[in-house]
């Protein structure tokens, strides 16, 4: 009987063990299933994704290409935006050594001026009044009664 008892005990024990790895197994189980019912959400999402990605790669292609192409006409701008440049650079050039030469001449009229100022001033009412008694003056009395008009 002590024998019978043993084997019971024994039968009990390893029955235990048995249910307790048949548990631990139904829960490993769940778990993976569990795991490939996430996985397989998880890919779903990946494929939304994706198709969410292709459309902004598509995009970003597409303004990669805007980007290349407006730099390219910049480019082109700032070439011609140099060329413009230069060319006012050279008329400004030509303007300041136009300004130059004209200051020079005017520098040489000035003195010329000043004495044809002093000229008229030194003109009396009696010369002005003879001019104006002739009734056909010579050509260089117009032109000089010309000119002082236009001095005036």
């Amino acid at each position: 009987m002590e024998l019978i008892n043993f084997y019971k005990l024994l039968l009990g024990k390893k029955t235990g063990k048995i249910t307790e790895q048949i548990n631990r197994l139904e829960i490993g189980l769940q778990t993976m299933k569990s795991t490939t019912d996430q996985v397989e959400a998880l890919q779903k999402l990946l494929e939304v994704k994706m198709v969410d990605v292709g459309v902004e790669k598509d995009k970003t292609d597409e303004l990669i290409e805007i980007v290349g192409r407006e730099s390219l006409d910049a480019e082109r701008e700032a070439d011609a935006a140099k060329v413009q440049e230069e060319e006012v650079t050279a008329l400004t050039n030509a303007a300041t050594a136009e300004k130059a030469a004209a200051d020079a001449e005017l520098a040489d009229a000035i003195p010329a001026m000043e004495r044809a100022v002093e000229a008229v001033n030194c003109l009396e009412v009696k010369a002005i009044q003879e001019l104006k008694a002739l009734a056909s003056p010579p050509p260089a009395c117009i032109d000089v009664a010309k000119a002082v008009l236009i001095l005036a």
